[in-house]
């Protein structure tokens, strides 16, 4: 797969792109993959048009925080079968474009055959551009195709997602995402109390622009050297930690990715070493009930 910066390069020439912002890669964006590997057949590329940082970001004073970072994003894109991701470097100026020079930009640097958004993508100064607008502006450039929203219970959106991992609602969140939600990082030192206690975990550095869902214990799968364990999460807001079932040997400073199943209990504070080995025992046995 094809990754481009603010780059011409042929491989984006008569291709069908999907364009949005694509925070999560969730079910409505795979949905419009979908479509464009349907209209695309076996004669056209298939790119994801998106922007970095996002829009949002740009234009509120919210902190940076991803659901999908760069690599995720890409790597997520890459399973589903995209030739190529191009990137706008989204700056002041650039959300300064009126609608109509905005399409002139995807003409000229992308010349895409077709173009496939959802039905409630905006561009342009002010969000001054919709979907039908972009259709309208877009004759004779290139063919654009409007998806409806893909719902359940409501409208699968990026916000709405953000909302239940910081609820701690994680098998939520995975429904709409349509796969588990992932923390990955470098595994550095810890404390060593977990092995202290008899049951040695893992501390993993996630990037700071990386969303962490709400405080606690959180059943996970953990994947290392592309194979899959079992392990409790210990998540806060400053370090995820873990504990691997059935695992041994060391990984640190290796990279390892782990999947979000279902929240345990809320983080407790213990007066004593026992009563904590204790609660990490019962973690261990949530995590192994209804599990192969």
């Amino acid at each position: 797969m094809k990754i481009l910066v603010d780059k011409l390069h042929p491989v984006t020439k008569d291709s069908v792109c999907g364009v949005g912002s694509f925070d999560g890669v969730h079910r409505g964006h795979q949905e419009i993959v979908r479509y464009s590997k349907k209209i695309a057949g076996s004669e056209r590329r298939v790119g994801i048009v998106t922007f970095v940082p996002l829009p949002f970001f740009v234009l509120t004073s919210a902190p940076i925080i991803y659901l999908t970072l760069k690599d995720e994003k890409e790597k997520i894109f890459k399973e589903l079968g995209v030739d190529f991701v191009y990137y706008f470097k989204f700056t002041s100026r650039l959300s300064q474009l009126k609608a109509d020079d905005f399409v002139k930009i995807i003409d000229d640097r992308i010349s895409p055959h077709d173009v496939v958004v959802g039905e409630n993508f905006h561009f342009g100064k002010d969000r001054e551009g919709s979907a039908q607008l972009l259709k309208r502006l877009a004759e004779n450039k290139f063919l654009v195709h409007i998806l409806p929203r893909v719902e359940e219970e409501g409208t699968i959106s990026s916000t709405r997602i953000r909302e239940l991992l910081l609820l701690g609602h994680i098998k939520a969140a995975n429904r709409l995402l349509g796969r588990e939600y992932t923390i990955s990082g470098e595994v550095v030192k810890g404390k060593g109390k977990g092995t202290r206690l008899g049951f040695p975990t893992i501390n993993i550095r996630t990037a700071k622009t990386k969303l962490l869902p709400l405080e606690g214990v959180y059943k996970v799968e953990v994947v290392v050297h592309n194979q899959v364990f079992l392990g409790a999460m210990f998540c806060r807001h400053d370090a995820s930690e873990v504990h691997i079932l059935n695992f041994s040997g060391s990984i640190y400073k290796e990279k390892v990715i782990v999947k979000l199943l279902e929240r345990i209990r809320d983080i407790e504070k213990f007066s004593n070493d026992r009563s904590l080995r204790d609660a990490i025992s019962r973690d261990v046995e949530a995590v192994k009930k209804n599990s192969p």
